[in-house]
């Protein structure tokens, strides 16, 4: 079988995977002690990822921010980043794009003030030696989640993605999780390449239960390489005011939907960019040098939603936790899907007919439909489902 062959099937395979996991320090779910080498393991990773801040700010919402100085922020502890010189220019070929209208299905999403950092530094959220244990946890635990998706041609190669997506808040235990997300993959499954972003609802991830901002990504198939967010060395974080973590606010069932963008764009230099927002902030990038299969493209992209839980716990809701049906106020979405399929293209639609859609577990557990294109709102998707016990 091909490499390409196996990096499409690489969600397919994902349930089967059965980890066991051991957890700790979250409430409500198993307590686990570490040894004494994890124990300075994590030391000095704290000390790497919490840097001397040059200013300290605290959200409405209880997150602590540090404010770095931008060169001297954790990624460049990665060892292979000791002699990256950081794009203080985004060299992006398709930033120039005019925005795209708004589609009229539901409203853009008004971000929660946050007064962002002083000039030359970045925000970078506080890490707790808790962060990092459940964070240890919660990467392996990639490995046998669930997953709704709809995926492109994957003859092709692609050097970005993005989509405009519905804003939700299911209803999430501790030891579980529920996301509305976009891969870019690339590589055989046993050491996949994959950047994923988009939405979370995370509380061992993020200590609560709002719909965040999130960014994942992984260099050997989810066993040593990559990390959530900024939990470990690699990502670099180029906004003064956003960073992974932002609260969004969700629309109302049955009535006004809010949406929100998220794109990730491959520059000139090979690193992939993360862009979220109508005004386009330009939150940071994954260097190519972390990468062993995504320097150059992708070969998978999919859009869609995952859901994961401890083994003996139930699986979650995803999206509003209902099936979904073809009516945006009632079902979470994704509009304007596009990619880049040239090296210095633009954002394009995908060809509609020439799609696979993709499903772990049993359609009463979570659904997709993909109808193609619609009006002004482009490519559109729609997913959901109740979870359960039943679902593992």
């Amino acid at each position: 079988m091909s490499s390409k062959s196996l990096v499409i099937e690489l969600v397919a395979v994902i349930a089967l995977i059965n980890l066991c996991l051991e957890n700790y320090g979250a409430e409500g779910i198993n307590h686990r002690k570490i040894s004494k080498k994890e124990d300075m393991e994590f030391d000095k990773q704290l000390k790497i990822l919490n840097k001397p801040p040059i200013k300290t700010i605290q959200t409405e919402f209880g997150d602590v921010y540090d404010c770095i100085n931008i060169y001297k922020q954790p990624a460049f502890d990665h060892p292979l980043l000791r002699n990256h010189k950081i794009q203080m220019q985004p060299n992006l070929i398709h930033e120039q794009q005019a925005d795209e209208p708004n589609p009229g299905m539901f409203s853009s999403v008004d971000r929660y003030k946050f007064e962002g950092c002083p000039p030359e530094t970045v925000p970078i959220r506080r890490t707790t030696k808790k962060d990092l244990i459940n964070a240890k946890n919660l990467f392996q635990r990639m490995k046998q989640r669930h997953y709704v998706a709809v995926q492109p041609d994957a003859e092709k190669t692609f050097y970005g993605a993005k989509a405009r997506l519905s804003i939700t808040n299911p209803i999430v235990q501790s030891s579980q999780f529920s996301t509305s997300q976009i891969w870019i993959m690339d590589g055989p499954i046993e050491d996949v390449n994959s950047i994923e972003f988009g939405w979370a609802v995370y509380p061992e991830l993020f200590g609560d239960n709002r719909t965040r901002v999130f960014g994942l990504w992984t260099a050997d198939g989810f066993k040593d390489k990559g990390c959530f967010n900024m939990l470990c060395s690699g990502f670099v974080q180029f906004d003064r005011v956003y960073s992974f973590g932002e609260p969004l606010r969700e629309g109302t069932y049955g009535k006004e939907q809010r949406g929100f963008d998220f794109s990730v764009q491959r520059d000139s230099k090979g690193n992939w960019w993360f862009i979220n927002g109508r005004d386009n902030a330009k939150i940071g990038y994954w260097p190519k040098e972390i990468f062993t299969h995504l320097q150059d493209h992708a070969t998978t992209i999919a859009y869609g939603g995952s859901a994961g839980a401890a083994p003996d716990k139930p699986y979650p809701p995803m999206g509003y936790g209902r099936l979904p049906v073809f009516d945006s106020r009632i079902t979470s979405c994704m509009l304007q899907m596009k990619v880049v399929a040239e090296e210095e293209g633009n954002f394009e639609d995908f060809d509609w007919w020439d799609v696979q859609i993709r499903r772990d577990t049993k359609p009463s557990c979570y659904d997709i439909i993909f109808p193609g294109e619609y009006l002004l709102s482009g490519l559109i998707m729609l997913f959901g489902g109740p979870g359960g016990g039943d679902c593992h």
